[in-house]
């Protein structure tokens, strides 16, 4: 599994202006102290700056992608029916997927390179000390929330539609699963990483009606028993 070019990063965003009252998260709360020493906040910090690097990087080649998926899908939907051709729609969009799938695949293997503390291998034993969102904390949940926006939210929506192509459903759902399974692995290995992220994007996805992507994800992995037993279970049950 190839790592990602450090030189291909994107610059910086600034970070997401998110309300640390509203993120439904106890990582956030204003009477909560941070007790993590200099050496644990620079390191959180120095990884949230590397995660999102990484995931910027995958967003600005894989959300086109994501974009031309549905520009074909929903091309070929507005025809006719007698003029539907099922064949020509698996061979615009099966590469797309493709080439999606390998991006995410390498920015899976880049993520868990980026653990030196091995906090993945140890499943996340270390609990995240509470306290209020950071800029970089902010900006990877930025670049967490349009990941799953557009891969996630393009794979639910593309399986929707394929119900009315048979043939590209048998042959275009199996891509479809492979490409959600490194999106699974990503998000999941950032909420292993650094639990109150996750709270941040779900607040961002709220109020899209999105959520339930992440939740989804977060009990997937199993991180839902995770947090649970790190006291982060309230947001996962939808509660404040």
């Amino acid at each position: 599994m190839s790592q990602i070019d450090p030189q291909e990063f994107q610059q910086p965003r600034p970070p997401v202006d998110v309300d640390p009252s509203e993120s439904g998260s106890s990582t956030t709360s204003s009477s909560s102290s941070d007790d993590r020493s200099p050496e644990e906040k620079l390191k959180d910090k120095e990884l949230a700056e590397r995660l999102s690097a990484l995931i910027e990087d995958a967003n600005s080649r894989v959300v086109p992608l994501t974009k031309m998926i549905r520009q074909h899908i929903e091309a070929m939907f507005s025809r006719k029916e007698d003029e539907r051709d099922e064949d020509e729609l698996i061979k615009q969009v099966k590469p797309l997927l493709e080439q999606a799938e390998k991006i995410l695949n390498e920015t899976q293997g880049a993520i868990r390179g980026s653990d030196p503390d091995k906090r993945l291998s140890n499943k996340a034993t270390r609990h995240v000390a509470d306290h209020k969102a950071t800029p970089e904390e902010q900006r990877l949940a930025e670049a967490i929330r349009v990941l799953l926006e557009e891969v996630g939210g393009t794979i639910e929506w593309a399986k929707n539609k394929l119900e009315s192509f048979p043939k590209a459903k048998r042959e275009l759902g199996p891509l479809l699963d492979a490409l959600g399974q490194p999106l699974t692995q990503i998000i999941g290995g950032v909420g292993l990483l650094l639990a109150g992220v996750l709270n941040l994007v779900g607040n961002l996805l709220s109020g899209l009606g999105l959520n339930s992507l992440l939740k989804g994800i977060v009990a997937a992995t199993g991180l839902d028993k995770i947090y649970t037993s790190l006291g982060l279970g309230k947001w996962l049950n939808g509660g404040k």
